[in-house]
């Protein structure tokens, strides 16, 4: 008796790359952020780790492990964050540079402003005073991701954290065209490890492709 098929691994699952927020998705996620803050405190929390999610293009792992330091110093909100990344660390020796728009320093000014946090201290924490003490996990990141998403009536099944990641360098290419700058932005040390990362290729394909038909 022959054993019955077993279901594919992928089934009912979306594969393949994530793909990054477009500007229009970008806009709606952060006035309903914007709309919760006035109301719900930890939607303060949200709406700056959104925007420097976006901004600085950190992998997850980074993100949630921010000090305020790497943000702040006691005279204000840095405009240049620079850390090392914790995925690639021993193989490139080379500091991440990220610059803070001035909308993610004023939202980053009004969340530090909700509270007292030493320089020392984790920039992204949990709600309440149990987790007040310990940085988000990369799920709980997924998990207030996912809920953004939800709020914004788009399908969670087909984003990624790797969304946020690809967001602001797949559009700095979109827009000039400078992958030097998207490899920057991302921290890779080969240039076709971005070319991969954010599928210029693919993406010029299928450009290529709308123009000429059979």
């Amino acid at each position: 008796m022959t054993a019955p098929p077993k279901p594919a691994w992928n089934r009912g699952k979306v594969v393949g790359k994530k793909p990054p927020l477009t500007p229009d998705e970008v806009s709606l996620i952060r006035l309903l952020l914007r709309q919760d803050s006035r109301t719900q405190p930890a939607a303060v929390r949200d709406l700056a780790l959104f925007n420097v999610a976006l901004d600085t293009c950190f992998r997850g792992s980074d993100l949630v492990r921010l000090r305020v330091a790497d943000v702040a110093t006691p005279l204000g909100v840095r405009e240049i964050v620079e850390i090392r990344q914790k995925k690639t660390g021993t193989r490139n020796a080379r500091p991440v540079q990220a610059r803070l728009s001035a909308v993610t320093r004023e939202s980053l000014r009004t969340y530090l402003a909700t509270e007292e946090r030493p320089l020392h201290s984790w920039l992204f924490t949990g709600q309440g005073v149990r987790w007040s003490h310990s940085h988000l996990s990369e799920s709980q990141l997924w998990r207030l991701f996912k809920g953004w998403l939800v709020r914004a009536r788009l399908d969670p099944a087909l984003y990624g954290l790797h969304s946020l990641r690809r967001t602001f360098p797949t559009y700095i290419h979109q827009q000039t065209g400078n992958l030097r700058a998207a490899q920057l932005l991302l921290g890779h040390v080969s240039i076709e490890s971005t070319k991969e990362y954010i599928g210029t290729e693919q993406a010029e394909a299928l450009d290529i492709a709308r123009k000429y038909h059979l």
